[in-house]
């Protein structure tokens, strides 16, 4: 059969530090694997690696990458299914616009989504798009089988993971049960993507170490914060690689890419000690002269002085934790199973073998009040007096059918799932724009100074309290390697900030 896969653009702000981020899609290249594996005919288009100097406006957003149109004109005019990856609802309006672009040009086409966002909101994204299917969850075994069934018959009724279209109808299939054995899956079908393109323009998602690419060791977290979308897409299983065989991945790209960074992506990552001590000791074993990083944040339980020494030792140079409040009442509430002075101190320990100390907080939790706040701000100043690298202070923002969101689905507070919420979902991480309140405490322009309150106290004790660092940022900013995320977020701000101002905005 002969298919393609999109990966999308993505929105940019000169005031979003996620704009200063443009990895390869570790995703949409695990799924292009078992497409080519089934022995079907494969082309990708990564419309956001493939436009990484490109902008475009869509609606109140700047978008990087290629736009609608032209994804569309880059579809082979044979394609009989062309699948889509959203990982960010957020992305949702642009993303649906690709899809009815696709529809017109080709009416006959299986058009397929997958990721979080079609996880969270199957029914919706059916209803709103041209669609004919959205796969549930993990979708490696999901998409193979799928596209066997369509090849020969158009009934998905037994394919499990999926919600379907049916003429008018819309049914949505059991989940499907989690991979077991991860370690058969075939590595990241990395050829089909403009890696080079990626390096050159050197916005990995935690610091810039050097040649970088993205990696996973471990699927899945067991735990279930009420704000997360995991425990609906992934379930509360945690499934590790074989370290032997995620260390062989490493020395493949070293060859293939001259890689010297790895930013591994996992949920969770440190979950258990003997897995992160084997890993660690394969690294030291096999004597690689490389760095590893955790950008998205791991769990403190089981890291102590000994196994820091460790992970330093094996070239761990940067990682984070997710307090995300000072109140334990409210990470009661939000169930996030996290001790503070067990966090403190296993940042301390970290920071003493030596490895870069990241944290992440979240400001208007529905259950906070003024007390909370002011009890995250002292966690954050401890953070930042401690000597953390760099601080993500967020606002909460209610993640598609996440435990939180549904509960403020039945108390009326979210009623209409517009392009408004959806943009939203991106602008509780921007500091330009106005956050949308879900909590009746703190007003929107409150709850929007409270988060740049919390960022600004933070950086004002990081840079008082050091000030060698101010001498770090500007270095960094001439060099192509960063300390670390703070310094990796100035730097490529200012790069985002070159080429925007370097050229005319197509608008779409």
């Amino acid at each position: 059969m002969r298919v393609c896969l999109i990966e999308p653009p993505k929105y940019v702000s000169l005031s979003n530090f996620v704009s200063t981020i443009a990895m390869p899609p570790i995703g949409t290249a695990y799924i292009a694997a078992v497409i080519e594996q089934a022995g079907h005919e494969l082309t990708v288009i990564d419309a956001h690696g493939l436009g990484l100097t490109h902008y475009f406006n869509y609606k109140k957003m700047r978008v990087r990458g290629l736009d609608p149109d032209q994804i569309v004109a880059r579809v082979p005019p044979d394609s009989q299914a062309i699948a889509l990856g959203s990982m960010f609802s957020a992305h949702w309006p642009v993303i649906r616009a690709i899809f009815r672009g696709l529809r017109e040009k080709f009416p006959q086409a299986l058009l397929i989504l997958g990721g979080e966002h079609g996880t969270g909101f199957p029914e919706f994204s059916l209803e709103q798009s041209p669609l004919d299917v959205v796969v549930l969850g993990e979708g490696e075994e999901t998409i193979v089988e799928l596209l066997e069934i369509h090849e020969h018959s158009q009934d998905f009724s037994s394919v499990s993971g999926i919600a379907y279209r049916d003429r008018d109808d819309i049914h949505i299939n059991p989940r499907r049960k989690r991979i077991k054995n991860i370690d058969d899956l075939p590595l990241p079908a990395w050829h089909h993507f403009p890696i080079e393109d990626y390096l050159q323009v050197n916005q990995p998602h935690g610091a810039a170490q050097g040649r970088f690419m993205p990696m996973l060791a471990t699927r899945g977290c067991p735990f279930s914060c009420t704000f997360c979308t995991s425990p609906n897409m992934w379930t509360n299983l945690w499934i590790p690689r074989d370290p032997a065989i995620v260390v062989d991945e490493m020395e493949l790209y070293i060859r293939r890419h001259k890689v010297t960074d790895f930013q591994f992506e996992d949920l969770t990552a440190i979950v258990r000690k003997d897995w992160i001590e084997s890993f660690c000791q394969e690294i030291i074993d096999r004597k690689l002269k490389i760095t590893f990083q955790l950008p998205s944040g791991t769990r403190s339980e089981v890291i102590d002085y000994e196994l820091a020494l460790k992970m330093k030792a094996a070239g761990c140079h940067d990682f984070a934790f997710a307090p995300e409040s000072g109140d334990e009442r409210i990470l009661k509430a939000i169930k996030k199973e996290a001790h503070l002075p067990d966090v403190f101190k296993a940042a301390e320990e970290a920071m003493k073998a030596g490895i870069s100390v990241g944290c992440f907080f979240i400001i208007g939790f529905p259950e906070e009040d003024w007390r909370s706040v002011w009890k995250t701000y002292k966690a954050i100043v401890k953070c930042a007096w401690m000597g953390f690298a760099n601080a993500n202070i967020n606002a909460y923002s209610p993640q598609p059918n996440s435990e939180s969101f549904r509960e403020l689905v039945k108390n009326g507070v979210i009623k209409d799932l517009d392009d408004d919420y959806f943009m939203s979902l991106y602008s509780f991480q921007d500091f330009g724009r106005i956050k949308k309140s879900y909590n009746p405490k703190f007003p929107n322009m409150v709850l929007t100074f409270l988060v740049f309150f919390g960022a600004f106290i933070f950086y004002v004790v990081y840079f008082v309290r050091r000030p060698q660092r101010i001498w770090h940022l500007i270095r960094d900013l001439f060099s192509r390697k960063t300390e670390n995320k703070t310094t990796k977020v100035a730097k490529a701000m200012l790069g985002d900030m070159k080429r925007i101002l370097s050229q005319k905005f197509r608008k779409y």
